[in-house]
């Protein structure tokens, strides 16, 4: 049996999209469960915990598709391959243990630390991104398929919805400490997460369009 290099690592690449997509779906419906006023608080938490572990799916395909996709670009005039493709890939394994250190230690100064800079490397991923793509897109090279240059564009807009998720994320711990309070707090509380579920449910919204869209120019090709 012969299996093309390429064909592999695109079925791993497609393998990984889909995997991305369903963790964040689940993330969504399991988000649904903390708006729930009938429930107990420490339910609730538990639920908050479990959301946590299925995010880390989509996490960790998002960083793998990074180095997954340039691999595959080559085929398409991408200008990283040899020692600069090796380099990202061994960037891409190191964001990825930072991301997981950070999950592990989340609520920790360590965790708060190490977010940080995960967050950091987000914003020149996506600066880098945004202006390969958008280079690309407007000189013709040295990628000139269109398709892929959006694509690369869009990744780095994919990454900017989860800072935006993330940001959305730092009002979770007070809603809940509202709740736990009681009395008139509590109340407050429970709008407050109503409220944060339905911004989270809007940003989960974006990414869902964005991974379509993805998805569209990588299997169409229309450009």
């Amino acid at each position: 049996m012969h299996i093309n290099f390429h064909n592999f690592i695109a079925f791993i690449h497609v393998f990984l999209f889909v995997f991305a997509i369903g963790g964040d779906i689940a993330v969504h419906y399991i988000g649904q469960y903390l708006t729930q006023d009938k429930l107990s608080l420490a339910e609730r938490l538990r639920v908050r915990q479990m959301r946590f572990i299925v995010d880390m799916s989509a996490r960790t395909a998002l960083v793998l598709l990074l180095p997954l996709g340039f691999t595959l670009a080559q085929a398409y005039g991408s200008p990283i391959s040899g020692n600069g493709l090796a380099t990202l890939w061994v960037a891409a394994i190191l964001w990825l243990v930072l991301v997981w250190l950070v999950h592990f230690n989340k609520g920790t100064p360590l965790g708060d630390r190490l977010g940080k800079l995960d967050i950091g490397i987000r914003y020149v991923v996506m600066l880098s991104m945004t202006s390969f793509g958008g280079y690309c897109l407007i000189t013709g090279g040295p990628i000139a398929s269109t398709w892929l240059a959006i694509k690369i564009v869009l990744f780095a807009v994919i990454l900017l919805n989860g800072v935006w998720i993330r940001q959305i994320a730092r009002g979770w711990p007070g809603a809940f400490a509202l709740v736990e309070a009681g009395g008139q707090d509590a109340v407050r509380g429970e709008v407050l997460i109503k409220e944060l579920q339905t911004k989270t449910n809007r940003a989960a919204l974006c990414i869902w369009v964005l991974v379509v869209l993805m998805a569209f120019f990588g299997e169409v090709k229309p450009y």
